[in-house]
């Protein structure tokens, strides 16, 4: 399935979704990599329905191609953006990205504008309520991966400590990243507020699979992300 034959699966979808929920569908949206124009034959078509009630998401397998349509309602979606927590720069990127296909066309723009209008002190605030989930359990099963010489794990947990460092910053900038995997990692080496070395370690850290050089780097950029968390007075 080329671009041209996804975009136009994504609209037909688009049609019925909105002929069957009716006035319950504020905004059916398409995003990710044909929302972009970077689809390759393998990608999937990601949709995202926003409703006033809540509707069970739709999974279609159409070919190889699988589509997916994740719905959210209107309360829940506000709830993420204006009390913020660990999702808050998942969802307000997506709002960014989103292109609308059905319903209301202005929808995006004013939840992603719900998102931007929370405070950079209620951010902080959120990041300091959620600093046990991100980042140290997935460091520590780093080591706890070379100690059982379950080598093939480590790597899994690299990407999570990576993954939701990034996250943490995010909350801790105020600010979210556009891409997903590596990409939205490399956006946030550009926040003004980072562990020293950051971007030399998270680079080699993603790109490693010596278990010694992983164990050097991460314990580095864990005293260096423990720094900053300290100057910022959340631990």
């Amino acid at each position: 399935m080329n671009h041209r034959e996804r975009y136009e699966l994504a609209l037909k979808i688009s049609r019925d979704v909105s002929e069957e929920m009716g006035s319950n569908l504020v905004s059916f949206c398409l995003y990710g990599s044909t929302c972009r124009g970077t689809d390759t034959r393998w990608s999937d078509l990601e949709m995202f329905a926003i409703t006033i009630e809540e509707t069970p998401q739709k999974s279609l397998l159409i070919g190889t191609v699988p589509a997916i349509v994740y719905t959210m309602t209107d309360s829940k979606l506000r709830e993420i953006l204006e009390k913020p927590g660990t999702q808050w720069p998942l969802y307000t990127g997506l709002m960014k990205g989103l292109v609308v296909l059905s319903g209301d066309m202005e929808a995006p723009s004013r939840y992603y504008s719900l998102a931007l209008n929370v405070s950079r002190e209620r951010l902080k605030e959120a990041l300091k309520e959620n600093l046990p989930g991100l980042v140290f359990e997935s460091y520590g099963r780093i080591f706890s991966s070379i100690v059982r010489k379950k080598h093939e794990d480590i790597y899994c947990a690299v990407v999570e400590v990576l993954l939701e460092m990034s996250t943490a910053l995010c909350l801790l900038n105020g600010k979210h990243v556009n891409s997903s995997y590596f990409e939205g990692i490399r956006e946030s080496f550009e926040f003004e507020k980072r562990p020293a070395r950051y971007a030399a370690l998270a680079t080699r850290l993603w790109k490693s699979r010596n278990p010694f050089e992983i164990a050097r780097d991460a314990r580095e950029l864990i005293k260096n992300y423990i720094v900053l968390l300290e100057s910022e007075g959340l631990i």
